[in-house]
């Protein structure tokens, strides 16, 4: 689990960053009739949780690409500053994903950040740690990578002498020797605007797939002397795609212990972070106590010196200070607070009372 889990990012002003958000795939091998990004994982969407950590980098634009269910991707997106969809009619790969954002960046001089809709578990403090290398670095194109110990499906980066990203190699087109490195494109990029939009149009389907890869821009970047760099993260889980439904249950996994770290360094005690669960939405006061197996989903509020029993279910619930909600009890859409009417699901006295 990562040390950075608990570190709060700051906020930043970027007026001359845009970000593109590639969420246009179907994920057939999530074998749903939902659009892959639309899967949940604790409490909001694969591409909620990307729009949550894109946000910290105060874009001037923020581009969605939809494809395949696009509408109901669209409607489900919540609330954001400076969003713009756009719609990829055909699936022609990533490249020509990215190249449908043109219309919207068209003119636009700074940074373009781009992340794959599927990679949940992006921190806020990796894509401005990103943002930042590409800056020091004055670089072109930047590329964030992650060595791990099985590459399998992914692209391989191949460097130069001097260490600059000379090319990336998707797999089902990489030679055996490529196959060995285990450095691998994570799919998250940070490119100069006006120069993107340039090597977009000069690519060419030339692949097993007959698509228009992303990561051919690399080549071109430095076919036209462009500096291109690999920037390499020591955070692999978090560039983890979401591909099928055991990729989703490990996120989930990675994720839970996460959070759960999180509160804890906040002043949150748990009998037994291993089987508590609280979701991304839930938000905690400090000296909250959470017995074993409690489970916090939706917009759940618990204020300070409250304490939920063992087993406890509650979903969309406020919980007032100093309240004890008792081992076993479920709650959904209720406000616990002592003097105050509860709304939707009566409240049984026995397990509502002040702590001692």
């Amino acid at each position: 689990m990562s040390g950075r889990a608990t570190k709060k990012p700051e906020l930043t002003d970027n007026p001359a960053l845009a970000v593109i958000i590639l969420a246009a795939g179907q994920g057939k091998r999530m074998k749903s009739d939902r659009p892959k990004v639309l899967h949940e994982l604790m409490g909001r969407t694969l591409l909620d949780h990307v729009l949550h950590a894109a946000g910290f980098l105060s874009p001037r634009f923020l581009v969605v690409v939809t494809g395949v269910g696009a509408s109901e991707v669209e409607r489900s997106a919540p609330p954001t500053p400076n969003l713009t969809f756009v719609r990829q009619e055909q699936q022609l790969g990533t490249g020509h994903a990215a190249a449908s954002a043109g219309k919207v960046l068209a003119g636009f001089k700074g940074s373009v950040v781009i992340l794959p809709g599927d990679v949940p578990m992006v921190s806020p403090q990796t894509l401005l740690d990103l943002v930042a290398a590409h800056k020091a670095l004055k670089a072109d194109l930047s590329c964030l990578t992650v060595s791990v110990p099985e590459p399998a499906a992914y692209g391989r980066v191949i460097r130069d002498e001097a260490g600059w990203l000379m090319r990336i190699v998707e797999a089902r087109d990489a030679t055996s020797d490529e196959l060995a490195i285990n450095e691998i494109n994570s799919g998250l990029y940070v490119f100069d605007s006006l120069k993107l939009f340039e090597a977009l149009a000069e690519l060419k389907p030339n692949n097993v797939q007959g698509e228009y890869y992303l990561t051919d821009t690399v080549s071109e970047f430095r076919a036209r002397g462009y500096k291109a760099a690999a920037v390499l993260s020591p955070e692999p889980d978090e560039v983890q795609g979401i591909n099928d439904r055991i990729d989703l249950a490990r996120a989930q996994s990675v994720l839970r212990s996460r959070i759960n770290a999180a509160w804890l360094a906040a002043g949150v005690t748990m009998a037994d972070p291993s089987t508590t669960h609280i979701e991304a939405t839930v938000r905690l006061s400090r000296d909250v106590t959470l017995g074993p197996g409690v489970v916090l989903t939706g917009n759940t509020r618990i204020e300070s010196g409250a304490s939920i029993g063992p087993y406890a279910c509650l979903s969309n619930v406020q919980v007032g200070p100093g309240l004890m909600v008792g081992p076993h009890e479920s709650y959904s859409g209720a406000v616990l607070y002592l003097g105050r009417k509860t709304r939707r699901r009566p409240v049984r006295r026995s397990f509502l009372r002040r702590r001692v």
